[in-house]
């Protein structure tokens, strides 16, 4: 354990083990003087130059005023200024800054407790990302933040897939790695930058380091890769710029647009649309008057989706990759939850109607399930809905095309409901014959497999065995019994009703 005091004044006990360490810095756990736990990220050469010195000091003094307005309200991550984990204090013993001290990042940004959601699980097919409402409403998110740094003049400089966090209920995110901001002006002369998301400006020696515009081309990738679960990108292929492929030609033609203008041109600046340009056509796509998703372009996603989801598949089974069931998560209405803004929009609601027709029973029904990997492992895979909240589950929904596949003749199956357990993701599905099977998977486990089984009803819920395992749900909670006997409960929450 070590000590150092900050530009505050406030005093952080540092702790010896690192968390995480990188090409720039090295990040330790620590607690201030009032107990409250943080990050010292200690740079790995100590910064002298006077002008970075003075963009981190405006930083670092913004950061502290929101973080402490925040978490003073306890509502961290709930408008866009503190959904940046901001730098909060300073340690400069002298003239040179060692390192910044920062916010943990909140917990419900995290997959098990302990690696940070990135984009990868996002956008990747193999990291089995959540449908396509999630991912829309993730990506709103980003946009409000970006709108909010773009109106304080502030550019991020290495936007990527590793430095925006997420959650998948409600969707929501959070900008990591912002030590680094700077002013818009004067522009950065050195920076650093993420390979496969460099401003192709950079690549073409074109601009020292990245600008605001750079920021401009980064959000617009994430969002070809999030939106349509793209493995690749534009780039330059011998000297020559590829340009974007991959976009579904059913896509609404607004966004089409903002794609071209983003990505045809490598060496465009002001052309590329704003965060705010982009939140808005998001948000007039993929959202209808009342607030609530539109199932028709949300299905043109899915569709372009499904091959790169299928592609992965095939392989998996081609190289022997065991894959079971998900867990029986109902899947229903994932919806964005309120715009991080000082004044938050509405959240998508379900309507009156779509409430009253669900029998309250159901709400209690989901089941999850564990997939036993070799060596007995456990472990299932995540997998949100991305229905519109207007369409709750009902006798003519069909069950989603993937989990319908696992089903013996599932073309006829419908979709009962879903849940999230805070671990785990549930859907139930009726094939024709009225057998039901779940299909369920862990949240933060993208990297394991997936089941889907039969279950049978009960007077409490669902009961379905498979091999040694045993999950059952009963009111308004999900057992599971594992192979050595010890029975573990998770509570339900019906993400149909969240907002």
């Amino acid at each position: 354990m070590r000590h150092v005091i900050g530009g505050t004044g406030r005093r952080y006990s540092v702790e010896d083990t690192e968390l995480n360490s990188g090409g720039q810095a090295k990040l330790y756990r620590c607690r201030d003087d009032k107990g409250l736990i943080r990050v010292y990220k200690q740079y790995l050469r100590p910064l002298h130059d006077t002008g970075d010195i003075a963009q981190l000091v405006r930083v670092q003094r913004m950061g502290h005023g929101i973080v402490a307005h925040a978490e003073g309200a306890r509502s961290l991550g709930g408008t866009a200024p503190s959904s940046v984990n901001w730098p909060i204090d300073l340690i400069r013993p002298g003239h040179e800054v060692d390192g910044v001290v920062l916010p943990l990042i909140p917990a419900d940004f995290m997959r098990d407790g302990k690696r940070p959601r990135t984009l990868d699980f996002l956008s990747l097919a193999r990291a089995n990302p959540p449908r396509a409402a999630v991912r829309v409403g993730v990506l709103v998110r980003v946009c409000d933040i970006f709108a909010y740094l773009e109106s304080e003049r502030l550019l991020h400089g290495d936007v990527s897939a590793k430095n925006v966090v997420w959650r998948p209920s409600p969707p929501h995110a959070y900008l990591i790695d912002s030590d680094g901001m700077r002013s818009f002006s004067p522009a950065p002369t050195k920076g650093v930058c993420t390979p496969g998301w460099e401003d192709p400006r950079l690549q073409a020696k074109a601009l020292a380091a990245h600008d605001r515009y750079s920021d401009r081309y980064a959000l617009a990738l994430a969002l070809y890769k999030c939106l349509f679960l793209n493995p690749g990108g534009p780039c330059f292929v011998n000297g020559s710029w590829s340009g974007v492929s991959g976009i579904p030609r059913a896509l609404d033609p607004r966004l089409r647009r903002l794609f071209a203008r983003a990505l045809d041109e490598p060496l465009a600046t002001v052309e590329r649309p704003t965060a705010v340009e982009w939140r808005q056509v998001l948000t007039s796509v993929f959202l209808d008057s009342g607030n609530n998703y539109r199932r028709a372009p949300l299905d043109v996603l899915e569709a372009h989706a499904k091959q790169y989801r299928d592609a992965h598949a095939r392989q998996g089974r081609a190289a022997g990759t065991a894959t079971a069931g998900r867990a029986p998560a109902l899947v229903a209405a994932a919806r964005p939850a309120p715009a991080p803004t000082s004044a938050p929009a509405p959240a998508p609601r379900v309507p009156a109607r779509a409430r009253t027709t669900r029998k309250p029973a159901r709400r209690l029904l989901g089941v999850l399930a564990f997939l036993a990997l070799a060596a007995a492992a456990l472990a299932v895979q995540h997998e949100l809905d991305g229905r519109s909240p207007a369409q709750q589950p009902s006798a003519g929904t069909p069950c989603p095309a993937e989990i319908a596949a696992r089903i013996p003749d599932g073309s006829g199956a419908v979709m009962l409901n879903h849940y999230v357990t805070d671990l785990h993701d549930i859907t139930l599905c009726r094939a024709a014959d009225n057998t039901v099977y779940y299909h369920g998977g862990l949240l933060d486990r993208p990297d394991a497999g997936t089941i889907t089984i039969p279950a049978t009803e009960t007077s409490t819920g669902y009961r379905a065995p498979t091999g040694d395992y045993l999950y059952e749900i009963d009111g308004s909670r999900v057992l599971v019994t594992l192979p050595s006997g010890t029975t573990k409960s998770y509570r339900l929450t019906d993400v149909t009703d969240q907002g």
